[in-house]
């Protein structure tokens, strides 16, 4: 939202305030990084409004204004519309769907025959996430926006105006989401794992499996048996590597689904790609957490009412542990509640 709005002074809507304040002891979870341009790693990303923060807080070694601006360049979904096409030719034919267009003035020309085929399409914001910015359209609309509702105009015109176009892709039909964790250093950008992750119906992350790499690879090879873990790791891995090398450091996540594309399943390998840390990154360093053969879900619950929160955490199962403290049953909570918490993370088995 910071990227998007793109301004030195931003002030995030009261409920991600919220969510910042109740959350921010995840942190301790991460592992401390010299990753970053000084001695300040971030938790999450680089903006120009949290830097100019640090600023008057007396931090120095920041990213510069041209850093920064490369980073938001980044940032933008257009990074994963250029590198879709990249990653399907590194990809078996067949095994792979997807494509989008990113759409900087005229919309109703610029999709013209694109969509020919396609009944329902996605229009993304290109900074927005967790299911924020998205609007799901007939695609017959996109080439007569007279049909388009005046609110659907205005948010168009808005993304056009203020972020300098919107991406267009066709509505899938989602089996199971996914993503690859990187992270770019000063020698290049390395893999760091994968993450199997679950959505809600509305794109809003519910929450990410725990387990150790072979079971999770399982649950997506088991859809996709076709699927070349290490070609695919590859394939994103070096067009990361052409892109983010020598313009960003720190994490990176490359969002990915199974479709069921025609009543066979295939994988998009590029939905999004999140120039930032993100929570399939954390959920990699809460494997340790569990105890061993053991698989959990880490998750966030969200209740506007405290009283209402306390009384969904009473009712959960006390966590049970082994002898080296690794969770075997139960839920552990990861971040206090205290008389004004409304969000909890927490940990599963």
């Amino acid at each position: 939202m910071a990227l998007g709005r793109n301004v030195a002074n931003y002030t995030p809507p009261p409920n991600v305030q919220q969510m910042e304040r109740d959350l921010a002891p995840l942190a301790e979870l991460l592992p401390q990084t010299d990753l970053s341009y000084g001695e300040y790693a971030p938790v999450w990303g680089w903006n120009v409004s949290f830097v100019n923060r640090l600023r008057a807080a007396g931090y120095s070694h920041l990213p510069t204004d041209a850093q920064l601006a490369e980073i938001r360049r980044l940032s933008s979904r257009l990074t994963a519309v250029e590198m879709l096409p990249a990653i399907r030719r590194c990809l078996p034919q067949g095994l792979t769907v997807g494509r989008s267009c990113f759409v900087s003035e005229n919309l109703a020309s610029a999709c013209q025959g694109w969509m020919t085929g396609v009944k329902r399409s996605i229009l993304k914001a290109p900074y927005s996430g967790s299911g924020r910015g998205l609007r799901l359209v007939e695609s017959s609309m996109l080439a007569a926006p007279d049909t388009m509702s005046p609110n659907l105009k205005a948010w168009i015109s808005r993304c056009l105006r203020e972020q300098g176009g919107v991406v267009v892709e066709p509505y899938y039909n989602k089996v199971a989401d996914f993503a690859l964790e990187f992270v770019v250093t000063p020698s290049g950008v390395e893999y760091l794992g994968l993450s199997v992750f679950v959505t809600n119906g509305n794109n809003v992350y519910s929450f990410n499996y725990i387990a150790p790499q072979p079971y999770l690879w399982q649950k997506i090879e088991k859809l996709v048996p076709a699927l070349d873990r290490r070609q695919l790791i590859t394939a994103v891995g070096d067009e990361l590597q052409a892109r983010l090398a020598g313009h960003y450091l720190g994490p990176v996540g490359v969002d990915m689904m199974v479709v069921d594309d025609s009543h066979a399943l295939a994988v998009h390998p590029c939905v999004e790609v999140n120039v930032r840390r993100t929570m399939g990154e954390l959920s990699l360093h809460l494997l340790p957490l569990m105890a061993d053969g053991a698989e959990g879900r880490f998750r966030l619950l969200f209740n506007k009412s405290n009283a209402a929160l306390r009384r969904e955490i009473s009712a959960m199962l006390q966590p049970r542990y082994d002898e080296r403290g690794g969770l075997v049953g139960g839920t552990r909570l990861l971040t206090p509640v205290a008389d004004d918490t409304s969000y909890v993370a927490m940990l599963e088995a």
